[in-house]
């Protein structure tokens, strides 16, 4: 795989930068390849660690704990290749995926992809930034659209400075997040009553739903952009996959087991899934700990929300890369973008995305689950093989192709688009399996194995 010329251009770009990222992207220069396993679990886990996360517990409060804790476990065991293979994906070809993907669905479709996701993790901003927003208002008794702001301009400056300065603030920062809410469930188990009957009642259960409900929730909505994180790890050829498979997976789904059942156990104990913001009947001396400690864990609204953005810029870079025709305006527009991005997240917040969660979440997985497998697919079968024997080489994958075939895959285009169907129209006769089986996964599945079926018939030919 000859990255060479790539890298040292790359590299070129990446070492003027006085202070913001400016490598958009383009190839990581392996001068910049930092991460390790140990790095990219905090990483993830960072991101994934939100004032939101909670959210699912009460998302699933029908499911009672046992089967809550089981309903994450199929989610992992779910999530964990996909999640493993794009970890892997982004140190063997150290580019976002959606720059991948261009070979897979072509230039022009694949750019389309990045407008649309882009779109997506804007409504993920809006959604954490408002989360955090109103547990600080609602502390400081002021207008939770001050906080959307506020939260909002720290989280651009984040971005702005890129990957290495959000890894090391998610490990500087991780331990006052366990801090804060380990003093937060200290007082809910000491304040209010816990009724271990009902923690433990069940009704209603819908597995395939709820199992679609944290896949969309946490690993497979995050899949697509492990890649643009774990480009700054150690290359695969150097390290070998060790533990870099399982870090990103781990990192994302162990923050969801321990904050979805505390959101579980709070909103069952004391009425509020939003553990910051309940209502601690305490002393003025305790409250002023309590206050701190709530402010301090919504503050981890910026840890996922700066992983919302960042992926978020990269993907509107992606999209609109083959408008950059002078080198300088592509140099600024990565601070450019994330100005703007983070804006139009504030606004999401600002507009009330909160209040259709569920909506949203249901969205992201069916439109998002079929381009995960049908890129995995086509990265392992087709393009790193061709790319190790230099059938198609990096420039390849930047260079606006002229061909109507180059831009547009129908083959790729087609199975997406089935496979969304699917995760779409209920089928009656489907039902039962539904039950038990996530609609979406179970589209996107389809959708893949279209995929896969395409790729032989043309391999034969």
């Amino acid at each position: 795989m000859k990255m060479g010329e790539e890298n040292r251009k790359s590299e070129e770009v990446y070492m003027k930068k006085t202070g913001f990222e400016v490598i958009g992207v383009r190839p990581i220069p392996k001068s910049s390849r930092y991460m390790t396993p140990s790095k990219i679990f905090i990483f993830w886990a960072m991101a994934s660690a939100s004032a939101t996360t909670p959210l699912i517990g009460y998302l699933l409060e029908n499911l009672g704990i046992l089967n809550l804790l089981l309903v994450f476990t199929i989610s992992l065991l779910i999530g964990i290749i996909p999640a493993g293979l794009f970890s892997e994906m982004g140190r063997q070809f150290p580019v976002p995926s959606l720059v991948v993907s261009r070979k897979t669905y072509g230039y022009l479709t694949s750019n389309a992809f990045s407008a649309l996701y882009t779109v997506v993790n804007i409504g993920w901003f809006g959604l954490n930034d408002s989360t955090g927003g109103l547990i600080v208002a609602s502390l400081l008794h002021s207008n939770p659209i001050i906080w959307y702001i506020v939260f909002g301009i720290i989280q651009v400056i984040l971005v702005l400075y890129g990957a290495k300065i959000l890894e090391y603030f998610y490990r500087y920062t991780a331990i006052i997040l366990i801090i804060c809410y380990g003093i937060l469930t200290y007082f809910l188990f000491k304040y209010f009553p816990i009724n271990v009957h009902e923690l433990l009642y069940s009704s209603n259960i819908d597995w395939g739903a709820s199992i679609g409900l944290v896949l969309s929730f946490s690993i497979l909505s995050w899949t697509y952009k492990i890649s643009t994180a774990t480009r700054f790890a150690k290359p695969y050829e150097e390290t070998g996959r060790k533990f870099y498979f399982i870090s990103a997976p781990l990192g994302i789904m162990v923050p969801v087991y321990l904050m979805g059942i505390l959101g579980f156990v709070s909103q069952k104990a004391a009425g509020d899934w939003n553990l910051p913001a309940v209502a601690f009947p305490v002393s003025s001396a305790l409250a002023i700990i309590v206050g701190i400690a709530s402010i301090g864990a919504a503050l981890a609204i910026l840890h996922t929300n700066a992983m919302n953005l960042y992926p978020a810029v990269a993907d509107f870079l992606t999209a609109v890369q083959p408008a950059f025709k002078n080198n300088k305006i592509e140099d600024i527009s990565q601070p450019i973008s994330t100005i703007v991005i983070g804006i139009a997240g504030a606004i999401a917040a600002v507009l009330g995305i909160l209040q259709n969660a569920s909506t949203f979440l249901n969205f992201v997985g069916d439109i998002i689950f079929p381009y995960t497998f049908i890129v995995l697919l086509d990265w392992y079968l087709r393009l790193r093989p061709q790319m190790i024997t230099e059938k198609i080489m990096v420039k390849d994958f930047y260079n606006l192709p002229k061909s109507i075939k180059d831009n547009i895959n129908v083959y790729s285009l087609l199975a997406t688009i089935i496979g969304t169907i699917l995760n779409v129209i209920t089928i009656p006769s489907l039902s039962v399996l539904y039950n038990y089986f996530p609609q979406e996964l179970f589209g996107s599945l389809i959708g893949a194995l279209l995929y896969f079926i395409f790729i032989k018939l043309r391999l034969m030919k």
